[in-house]
């Protein structure tokens, strides 16, 4: 593998990433996937086939970049819909072994990509630009996010410290650059990486900071009258 060293350091994280997730999995019913999740409107089994068809169209872009042929992550928003209601009821067994399985799919791709393929432009469904490297903490806000949305007990606090540093900077550098918001973890040396002149400075355990970053919070912990942020998936 090419990738750069930062990135190679990432890519060791998902793998641990993966194991948290299914050792959460594997302590449930089977029944567990009609449970709902603390996303509106998607139950566990909604979250777990998200998570397996991410890992998929992640491979999607990363075939885009080492290929120069355009592969979009999603055929489109409707097919990406459906996809999910159409797994979301499948037995628990089954879930678990499609989301390791296309992990596992993901993780052969980026051993697959030589140096250049990891700056090469790919397009995330927003229409923003990207590079394969993205797709490396992308994957890995997925997985501890989403293992939190599952509602199951694992929290923000339970994600491990440095890598709550790693999202809350892939979070806020997708913030506008004059988004009048700086974030200081009290527990890392970890802030905000744009500092715009007159911003309002939050600070607080990072654990929190990530889960109001993302809007899983309101930030009541983190003070009162807080600023709005930009929402993020």
């Amino acid at each position: 593998m090419d990738a750069p060293e930062a990135t190679s350091r990432l890519i060791a994280e998902l793998p641990p990433a993966s194991r948290r997730l299914l050792d959460t999995l594997t302590q449930l019913p089977d029944d567990a996937v009609l449970r709902p999740s603390l996303l509106p409107g998607w139950t566990v089994g909604h979250v777990l086939t998200h998570l397996a068809r991410n890992a998929d169209a992640l491979v999607n872009l990363c075939d885009w970049a080492l290929t120069g042929v355009r592969k979009p992550m999603y055929v489109s928003t409707e097919a990406r819909v459906a996809d999910i209601a159409e797994g979301a009821s499948r037995p628990l067994g089954e879930q678990v072994e499609d989301i390791a399985a296309a992990q596992a799919r993901l993780m052969e791709r980026f051993e697959d990509l030589p140096a250049a393929a990891w700056t090469a432009p790919v397009v995330w469904p927003s229409g923003a630009p990207g590079t394969a490297y993205q797709v490396v903490p992308a994957r890995l806000n997925e997985l501890e996010v989403h293992h939190v949305d599952l509602g199951l007990g694992y929290t923000f606090d339970d994600v491990p410290a440095g890598v709550r540093d790693v999202l809350l900077t892939y979070v806020t550098a997708r913030w506008p650059s004059d988004l009048p918001v700086v974030l200081e973890s009290s527990d890392s040396t970890w802030s905000s990486p744009v500092r715009p002149a007159g911003a309002r400075i939050v600070t607080g355990g990072s654990a929190a900071l990530l889960s109001w970053a993302l809007g899983r919070s309101d930030g009541r912990e983190l003070g009162s009258d807080l600023p709005e942020l930009p929402s993020f998936g």
